[in-house]
């Protein structure tokens, strides 16, 4: 295994986790301690971890997964206003795609004024909403990841390969013009990408907090996207950028 891909390894225990222990995950990738500390000591420059005795705990650099109840309460009338124009690129008789989180929900919401609407979703708590209401729904299934009710995993993988969609609504932590977009695990940001894929027009979802930031795994650039939609509280500086840098993207302002 490469430093590299050990190191993501790495990554990807402490978000699990919360915390190492370097005998634990020397004995788990078949390498030395020492090999395993050298790892925490090159993370921790990056600020991506800090150590401690005997292991390590997750840094604060990286944007990390924040529990359902807490998203819910945070820029809700951005998250309104971004599912009102998100609405307007939905017509009777699409087959949508909406990725987990609060956005997609608000969007899930606005859908009982559309006729004969197929919804494709990774997310529990939005089919569950969804199966009460004259929508054809389709749940993924696949691992459930605790306090945000998504669904991942190779199970969810496989769901999404076999699916084509009018449009793919898909949301992330965290959104930078170089970078692009990307989330905190590796699962999310192949299933992400993997939604994507599936869907004709690919439209990001995001109020304007989630901009100017990195997290771990990469899921597509901006140039891959079709429309972004955000609020207005996006700086203008990146809102040029976007416009200026990115061509083929239609941002939208809300």
């Amino acid at each position: 295994m490469l430093p590299a891909e050990r190191r993501k390894e790495i990554i990807e225990v402490l978000k699990r986790d919360e915390k190492i222990v370097v005998d634990e995950v020397a004995a788990k990738l078949n390498v030395s301690p020492m090999t395993i500390r050298r790892d925490l000591q090159q993370l921790e420059k990056e600020e991506v971890l800090t150590r401690t005795h005997g292991g390590a705990v997750l840094g604060e650099k990286l944007t990390q997964e924040i529990p359902y109840d807490e998203k819910k309460q945070e820029n809700t009338e951005a998250k309104e206003k971004i599912a009102d124009q998100a609405a307007t690129l939905i017509e009777d008789g699409y087959t949508i795609i909406l990725d987990a989180g609060t956005t997609n929900m608000a969007i899930a919401k606005r859908l009982d004024k559309f006729k004969n609407i197929k919804v494709v979703t990774n997310d529990l708590l939005i089919a569950s909403y969804l199966s009460q209401q004259e929508v054809d729904v389709y749940c993924s299934g696949g691992e459930i990841q605790k306090n945000t009710g998504a669904c991942f995993g190779s199970a969810a993988l496989r769901f999404f390969s076999e699916l084509y969609a009018d449009i793919a609504f898909v949301g992330t932590s965290a959104v930078d013009v170089v970078a692009g977009i990307t989330t905190p695990t590796l699962d999310k940001a192949e299933l992400k990408k993997r939604m994507l894929s599936a869907g004709e027009k690919k439209v990001l979802v995001a109020d304007s907090s989630k901009f100017g930031k990195k997290s771990f795994a990469k899921v597509v650039d901006l140039r891959d996207l079709d429309v972004v939609i955000t609020d207005s509280d996006l700086p203008q500086n990146l809102i040029d950028t976007i416009n200026s840098e990115q061509e083929s993207i239609k941002a939208t302002i809300v």
